[in-house]
């Protein structure tokens, strides 16, 4: 079987940290791949537009790669990552109710309320 590299929107729906409408993913693909060649091209008879996995995140690239055969440029893990995509991807997990909390919290007391065992002495675990 050759490895898949290209995926579309539908594709795309509800990968972690992915949102849940057709939509908001075309929205989010559409600004990976903006200003970048080669990553987004017309699918074989078709409407649908075809992206390409190297523009996604590693830990969702990781994450295609165990649910099915898909060719990774790389040999990527989630802490390869960049901080911006793991706080992205922890923040589109949170509900809506959990967001606004985040939000007030980092706003009004600053990052150690948000993540205090980040500032303690001692490890969390």
């Amino acid at each position: 079987m050759v490895p898949r590299e290209w995926f579309t929107v539908q594709e795309c729906i509800g990968l972690p940290g992915y949102p849940g409408t057709a939509p908001a993913v075309r929205g989010r693909l559409n600004a990976l791949s903006k200003g970048k060649e080669g990553v987004k091209r017309k699918r074989v008879k078709s409407k649908a537009w075809e992206y390409h996995i190297s523009i996604l995140p590693a830990y969702v690239r990781d994450y295609m790669a165990e649910k099915d055969d898909v060719g990774i440029p790389g040999n990527s893990t989630l802490w390869e990552a960049e901080p911006k995509e793991i706080w992205d991807m922890m923040f589109r997990l949170l509900t809506l109710e959990q967001r606004k909390q985040v939000s007030g919290l980092f706003g009004t007391k600053g990052i150690d309320t948000v993540f205090p065992f980040l500032f303690d002495e001692k490890p969390p675990f």
